[in-house]
């Protein structure tokens, strides 16, 4: 299938201003505007962000929902029909970004250990309710808990310097800094895959996880919450349930081999040609 030549803008972040502002200037250029909502979250709207919200959809922009939830919150929220199209959000990584590099702290120490868990956060913080959102704390006690296992939680941004402080005693308190390595820093996760024996994302509220696809994608068994519709193959687990999300994690280390179920994505591929050839 091949793809048309067209002036499109995909913009794939949410954050209302930049859209509406994109909406803008395009005015100047007519260009087809599509936007991926990777989350949907109108509850936390800001008035300025209602008003913008309200604007957008109105406008010619077109919607892409990840989920069939997310389709049905655009539309419960005033959303035409017509506007939104569900196409999953994970592309293959490219080559380049499998083989980026990782700093000689990584690599040494997952060349040096066995049974490697890996686990990711956009940032770290708790929620309203106090509840860790990405599940930081439920890794550190199942790295406790299973003393055969080495994490890799990957966290670029710190918000709660106060949660991570006591996070970081925490794992000081079970003697496990040997195995349980955070980095404070933006990586290729997929490079990391290489090296992962498994990825968990324990997230108390998710879209999607993309990471869990790519994860996947590369032949790496993937345990994430129950919390919204996972990738295919995806072991899932009951949202918080630090019981269950260990046995999980002790019953697929010890049979790889059976939730391998690496599958092509040259189908995504083209459903995404066939979006940007037809209008939704």
């Amino acid at each position: 299938m091949n793809l048309k030549k067209y002036n499109i803008i995909h913009y794939q972040l949410n954050n209302t201003f930049e859209l509406a502002l994109i909406v803008i200037i395009n005015k100047l250029f007519n260009n087809r505007i599509i936007t991926t909502v990777h989350s949907f979250r109108p509850e936390l709207f800001n008035r300025t962000e209602q008003f913008l919200f309200y604007l957008l959809k109105s406008s010619k922009v077109e919607f892409v929902a990840p989920t069939d939830t997310i389709k049905n919150l655009l539309i419960n929220n005033g959303l035409k029909k017509e506007k939104v199209k569900v196409l999953n959000t994970f592309l293959p990584p490219s080559e380049s970004e499998i083989n980026k590099k990782l700093s000689n702290e990584i690599m040494n120490f997952v060349n040096e250990r066995d049974n490697i868990v890996v686990a990711n956060a956009y940032k770290l913080y708790r929620d309203d309710l106090n509840k860790d959102v990405y599940g930081l704390d439920m890794c550190i006690e199942a790295c406790a808990s299973i003393p055969e296992i080495n994490f890799v939680f990957c966290v670029p941004l710190i918000k709660d310097q106060i949660y991570f402080k006591q996070c970081v005693n925490k794992i000081n308190d079970y003697n496990i800094e040997d195995r349980f390595m955070i980095v404070n820093q933006n990586i290729s996760l997929v490079s990391l895959f290489k090296f992962a024996d498994l990825f968990v994302r324990p997230t108390s509220t998710d879209s999607f996880g993309i990471s869990v696809a790519e994860a996947i994608s590369m032949g790496v068994p993937a345990i994430a919450s129950d919390v919204c519709e996972r990738a295919k193959g995806t072991i899932t687990f009951q949202s918080r349930n630090t019981e269950e999300f260990i046995t999980k994690i002790k019953k697929t280390l010890a049979n790889k081999n059976l939730y391998n179920v690496k599958e092509s994505s040259n189908n995504r591929i083209e459903k995404y040609i066939e979006l940007y050839n037809d209008k939704i």
